[in-house]
């Protein structure tokens, strides 16, 4: 695939029709992103929407294009005339950019209703859709691979994301025919990490101010990092793109090295942790003793444990070099890194040169992120989302949360509770009051996906 991407790159570049890209949000994440897309002929960044502009304005410098390059807008009309004096844009917002010719859009936002919002408007306006979103695709994401179908356009998580980099070892796998028996990222997540707020999430991960600043790094992002909440909102969207659920709530997460994968990541019948062959799971770098970390461990990186019930097809596995479990029945495939932002434009050319996603939510909800209280919580506290004080998420598969009418994590953002909830207990559908403008509830209403 990558070469026939590469033959079409090249053959927009020679006819001068490049790829043209919009990113939305343009944090540490999109400007990598734009970085990269800066560097492949036969793909350009045409516009940025942001309501930072220095974010903005980093991005497009990553991109390669010079100050008098580009101009800063704030209507449709202006985007208009900027684009046809072919300079970049400078948007505050997505609606800004609503005329011009984009054909692949990055969303990149990492708010739900922000990230939905673009991608349906989007979807609707006939352009492709990469999400980086992913707080937005567990929440409906299979609703906008619905639309994206109807419009004849491509929704797909991103190349280079955990999600998106397990999808591709996941599909190897499948295509040649070997039994998935579990799938997952590593983690890095010590036992007073669950409880962790904003203002001590750098320190936790020991990052001086000077790298802080100079990369431009999102507290709450990384606060959702070491709680655990990323983690399980990246393995509800890969459940929810193979069909593979969770094994319980939260998944198992054990203490884990990469020749440990396929010994754990096994049924109970074959002495490891799982009731069923075909989950999404963790694999934690911290010790069982809480406190040191495992040589050997895949912290940063994702893996895929397979069988075969094909004798030679196993004995293969093992004599190639896969780490085997004792028996040699099950092989691990691994990578020990993912590069956030800098494989994104794989999944744009696949969009707009083949209309084929990295990965896309399949038509009905495999697994939900349910919003858990962090701490005891009273009526009148506002729900802060992913990384923040008061919630973080834990993954179940998605009967459960209609079943017992329960919160997911999308829609917990800005929302004040009319109940006290206990800490460490799911908090219910009923317990806040949804605005009637959430396109989030609108299209999870309209999926009957809450009953």
């Amino acid at each position: 695939m990558n070469q026939l991407v590469r033959s079409r790159l090249e053959d927009r570049a020679r006819s001068g029709r490049p790829i043209r890209v919009a990113l939305v949000g343009a944090g540490r994440f999109g400007t990598s992103v734009a970085a990269q897309i800066g560097q492949i002929e036969g793909m350009r960044l045409v516009a940025v929407a942001d309501p930072n502009t220095a974010n903005g304005v980093e991005a497009l410098r990553a991109a390669g294009w010079t100050d008098e390059q580009w101009a800063q807008v704030d209507s449709a009309a202006e985007a208009l005339r900027t684009a046809e004096a072919a300079r970049a844009v400078l948007a505050p917002d997505a609606g800004v950019l609503i005329d011009l010719d984009i054909e692949v859009v990055v969303e990149a936002t990492g708010v739900p209703e922000i990230g939905t919002r673009t991608a349906w408007d989007s979807i609707r306006q006939g352009r492709h859709v990469v999400m980086v979103t992913v707080e937005a695709d567990v929440t409906c994401g299979w609703a906008l691979a619905r639309e994206a179908r109807r419009q004849g356009v491509v929704y797909s998580l991103a190349a280079g994301d955990q999600p998106g980099a397990i999808m591709e070892m996941y599909d190897w796998a499948m295509t040649l025919g070997l039994e998935v028996v579990a799938a997952g990222r590593g983690t890095l997540r010590y036992p007073f990490d669950r409880a962790g707020t904003p203002d001590d999430a750098f320190g936790r991960f020991g990052y001086t101010d000077d790298l802080v600043a100079g990369r431009r790094l999102n507290p709450r992002m990384y606060n959702s990092f070491r709680d655990g909440t990323k983690a399980q909102l990246e393995m509800c969207a890969l459940a929810n793109m193979t069909g593979l659920p969770p094994d319980l709530r939260g998944m198992h997460e054990p203490s884990a090295t990469i020749d440990d994968l396929p010994r754990l990541f096994a049924t109970e019948d074959d002495g490891g942790l799982l009731s069923r062959s075909g989950v999404v799971d963790l694999a934690n770098a911290v010790a069982e003793d809480g406190e040191s970390t495992l040589e050997g461990n895949i912290a940063t990186g994702v893996w895929v444990v397979v069988t075969s019930d094909q004798p030679l097809v196993r004995d293969d596995l093992a004599f190639y070099g896969l780490p085997m479990d004792e028996h040699a029945q099950r092989g691990a495939l691994y990578r020990p890194y993912h590069l956030c932002g800098v494989e994104t434009p794989l999944t744009i050319a696949q969009a707009a040169l083949f209309g084929a996603p990295t990965g896309a939510p399949r038509d009905e909800p495999t697994a939900e992120v349910l919003a858990m209280a962090k701490r005891d919580l009273d009526p009148g506290d506002v729900l802060d989302g992913s990384g923040g004080r008061n919630v973080s998420g834990l993954i179940d598969r998605a009967e459960v949360l209609r079943d017992q009418k329960l919160l997911p994590l999308g829609l917990a953002y800005g929302v004040a509770l009319n109940r006290p909830v206990k800490a460490g207990d799911p908090i219910p559908a009923e317990a806040v009051t949804i605005s009637d403008d959430s396109l989030i509830e609108k299209l999870r209403e309209e999926s009957a996906v809450l009953g």
